[in-house]
């Protein structure tokens, strides 16, 4: 393997450094989604949602044993601090962002890499053929198949190596981008559980609606 990569050339190189980002990367963000995951229908049940009605004070208390790390705890507190507040529903709006924020946090970076990777082998190996005709241009231009087969394989390494880095990144990017779609769908049924479960009307505006409001607040 280490053959193969030095036969590569200086192409190589980026990529490796595409490859240990990428794993990095995805490493960080899997930890992450590990230990704040959390399933909305158990949350609900361990909350003692599945009345209509309830205490708030039980709600509270039932808060306080979920993982403290979890995204629904960390909308669910916020929910309960703003209840009855002016502005409740652009306070929810900021915790919602907030959270969708972090979990999108470095995605962009796997993005970048599915993309570079097959285009930075695709260049070693535009290169590696450029060299294969130089030297069969330095001899004449006389066939020598030996030269022109193992100058073409030597060439395709370099894609070959990036389509290797681009493939695993780009299947873990949308699968981290799937996660977060499903835990913004989450947030929004968490709220309207909790609204059931309280008898609010609470609600995460949509970016237009919070634009807007921002923009009436500050003109006031």
């Amino acid at each position: 393997m280490l053959d193969l990569f030095l036969k590569g050339g200086w192409v190589m190189y980026p990529l490796l450094v595409f490859s240990v980002f990428s794993l990095a990367v995805i490493l960080e963000r899997g930890f992450y989604f590990f230990r704040s995951r959390q399933r909305p229908d158990e949350f609900l049940k361990a909350l003692g949602c599945e009345g209509k009605t309830g205490e708030l004070t039980a709600l509270r208390k039932n808060l306080m044993t979920q993982n403290v790390r979890g995204y629904l705890t960390q909308m669910t507190r916020a929910y309960l601090d703003c209840m009855g507040e002016d502005g409740a529903s652009e306070t929810l709006f900021v915790e919602g962002s907030e959270i969708i924020r972090k979990s999108e946090k470095r995605l962009s970076i796997l993005a970048s890499i599915a993309h570079l990777a097959p285009l930075c082998g695709l260049l070693g190996t535009v290169l590696g053929m450029i060299e294969v005709f130089r030297k069969l241009e330095s001899i004449g231009g006389r066939a020598d198949v030996g030269l022109l087969s193992g100058g073409i394989w030597v060439a395709l390494l370099t894609t070959a190596f990036g389509l290797l880095v681009a493939i695993p990144t780009l299947i873990a990017h949308h699968y981290f981008s799937d996660l977060v779609s499903g835990r913004s769908e989450d947030l929004q049924f968490l709220i309207s559980r909790l609204n059931v479960h309280t008898g609010a009307t609470l609600s995460m505006l949509s970016r237009d609606d919070a634009e807007n409001a921002y923009e009436a607040i500050s003109a006031t």
